[in-house]
């Protein structure tokens, strides 16, 4: 019996993930449905294309020998879907925005209001996740991500910048003093994103400020870094938006600061459709809006033979 898209979806996501709960995920069903997939793929095949171990799935010589076929057939049905949606000129359905948390949270939400008064039709999805989902398969509509990225078929812009600095409680910096940021920041604890997101600019810098601290907290969220910081758990490197205007915090100056930059990118067959021209026209201008916020002025910074602490209330 032949396969339908469907099933060949359920067969690319396992493949692809490996688990039953990441490729249900992926497809944004149960796991339950997920495995009864599968077994419903495997009866109309009248094969089995993958077979579980106890690491995960991994394909048969059934499944990989049909693996490129299915992906070529993946890549046209897309650029199909893609082609329609470019051509659909309702200012009306969804949108989806891929972008990391906080900047979803504190910018972009805040600038919306427009978008739905002027188009209510239009409903913005807005992924927040540190994976770098997939314009071409449609993962996502719009992808807002800190640094330029390079994708096949991806119309890019800068659309921003985005100020860092190093921020401490007001409580253990009376316990610990100021780091030595030369000598790596012994006797202080920090607050770092987890060990998958080192390989960033901001990670890298601030790893390589505190090679003789202690990590008190690791997490991906930068809310969640904010808090403990606040907590006294550490010190952190944050972007300046969001932590800069918090009154019990602290800048710490290092000598220096990291700017990363925001650009936006979209697939080039859906660029023109006027429901995803509005979205990135009212996200373009969240940012603009925010620069001041996003880019703050801290003033000529001091060497790093002569670290202050700035009380947040003087920032601008």
């Amino acid at each position: 019996m032949m396969l339908d898209w469907d099933d060949l979806k359920t067969f690319l996501a396992i493949t692809r993930h490996g688990t039953l709960s990441a490729a249900a995920r992926a497809l944004k069903v149960s796991q339950t449905t997920m495995g009864r997939r599968l077994d419903h793929l495997h009866g109309r095949a009248g094969a089995t294309l993958l077979d579980r171990t106890p690491t995960g799935f991994r394909l048969t010589p059934t499944g990989a020998a049909i693996l490129g076929e299915v992906e070529r057939m993946e890549d046209a049905a897309l650029s199909l879907e893609r082609t329609i949606s470019g051509e659909d000129q309702r200012l009306e359905g969804l949108v989806r925005v891929t972008t990391v948390d906080a900047l979803a949270a504190h910018i972009l939400t805040a600038g919306l209001k427009p978008l739905h008064d002027a188009h209510p039709g239009i409903v913005i999805e807005l992924i927040t996740d540190n994976r770098s989902l997939s314009l071409a398969r449609r993962e996502a509509d719009i992808a807002v991500r800190l640094g330029r990225f390079d994708a096949h078929e991806t119309v890019v812009r800068k659309i921003g910048e985005m100020a860092f600095a190093v921020y401490g409680s007001a409580a253990y910096l009376d316990a610990r003093g100021l780091p030595d940021w030369a000598a790596g920041a012994p006797g202080h604890r920090i607050v770092r994103v987890q060990d998958d997101l080192l390989d960033t600019p901001d990670g890298r810098w601030f790893a390589d400020r505190t090679t003789r601290a202690e990590p008190a907290l690791l997490a991906n969220s930068r809310e969640v870094q904010m808090q403990g910081v606040k907590a006294g758990l550490g010190l952190a490197h944050l972007p300046c938006y969001l932590a800069a205007h918090q009154s019990d915090l602290v800048r710490l100056d290092t000598g220096e600061a990291l700017t990363r930059e925001i650009w936006m990118g979209v697939h080039r067959d859906t660029r023109h459709a006027p429901r995803i021209m509005a979205v990135q026209d009212v996200l373009v201008a969240a940012i603009a809006t925010n620069k001041a916020l996003l880019l703050p002025n801290f003033g000529t910074a001091a060497p790093p033979s002569s670290l202050t602490a700035q009380p947040q209330g003087n920032a601008s």
